[in-house]
């Protein structure tokens, strides 16, 4: 996350407190803020009152509790409207969750994390998912690989300048950016980005990028499944799902090329085998 060069010390707390409320499900209360935040009773209670004011917080007299407010929800739907990848998206990944029965959505890079601006779960009670909002390691995951095999070499050195080890989310994490390289050259041969249990231990994905009007990748796309569910030619089979939906995503976004037809093309000629995790 980029910092702020003249950060506004009380608007970064009161960022932190509405972020801290945001991961409650029930509410939390003003102590258990100030413990999480390390943030004195009293600013806490402030902010609190501030935020109130302006609907971004609401208090449950019922339990003395603090939870996000109503304005909160104003703001995601405004977010939908404003932003064309989600909101032409958006009904994408629910035809595709209907289709392939897993979990779906969409990311963007920020740095080197992606963050999840829209998803789509599976209605199975065993799935995958992550909260819209959070945010993952891009090396780790296949929606970040499909975005960075996007990028010339420059730009991904750039991306990662300074850096030559990554961070080893699970043991199947890829740990050297030399080999990340090597791999991204892979990703863009295939047109898709496998993760087998490098972001979570039990978890595969497979992700592909979303282009706009000018080429550029703007986000990626992606199922994910748990391992249980592995087997025959089910990533096959997700693989042509996957690339015809992000088409069409690309499509509305104004996307004429062919990148995205040729990948499937290719998809299909490799139909005869899944393909295997990756030793890293």
């Amino acid at each position: 996350m980029a910092q702020a060069k003249y950060p506004v010390k009380s608007l970064a707390k009161a960022l932190r407190l509405l972020d801290a409320l945001g991961r409650s499900d029930s509410g939390t209360s003003i102590a258990a803020l100030s413990k999480e935040l390390k943030m004195g009773k009293s600013t806490i209670h402030r902010l609190l009152a501030t935020l109130r004011e302006f609907d971004l917080v609401w208090f449950d007299p019922s339990t003395s509790n603090y939870s996000l407010g109503t304005r909160i929800l104003r703001w995601n739907d405004l977010l939908v409207r404003q932003n064309l990848v989600i909101r032409h998206g958006w009904p994408i990944l629910r035809e595709l969750v209907q289709a392939c029965h897993e979990t779906a959505s969409l990311a963007v890079l920020e740095g080197t994390e992606v963050m999840f601006i829209a998803r789509c779960e599976s209605t199975q009670r065993l799935r995958m998912s992550e909260a819209v909002g959070s945010r993952n390691p891009a090396h780790c995951t296949a929606l970040g690989k499909a975005i960075l095999a996007a990028l010339s070499e420059k730009e991904f050195l750039k991306v990662y300048d300074g850096t030559e080890s990554l961070k080893a989310v699970t043991p199947n994490s890829i740990t050297s950016r030399d080999k990340l390289w090597d791999h991204l050259r892979k990703v863009q041969q295939e047109g898709v980005a496998y993760d087998f249990e490098e972001n979570v231990s039990g978890g595969v994905c497979i992700g592909t990028a979303v282009r706009n009007h000018t080429g550029n990748v703007v986000a990626g796309m992606s199922l994910s499944m748990p391992t249980q569910r592995l087997r025959g030619d089910i990533l096959i089979t997700l693989k042509e799902h996957l690339l015809r939906a992000a088409s069409r995503l690309s499509a509305e976004l104004g996307y004429s090329g062919d990148a995205a037809t040729s990948s499937s093309s290719d998809g299909h000629r490799r139909a005869d085998r899944a393909p295997e995790p990756t030793a890293v």
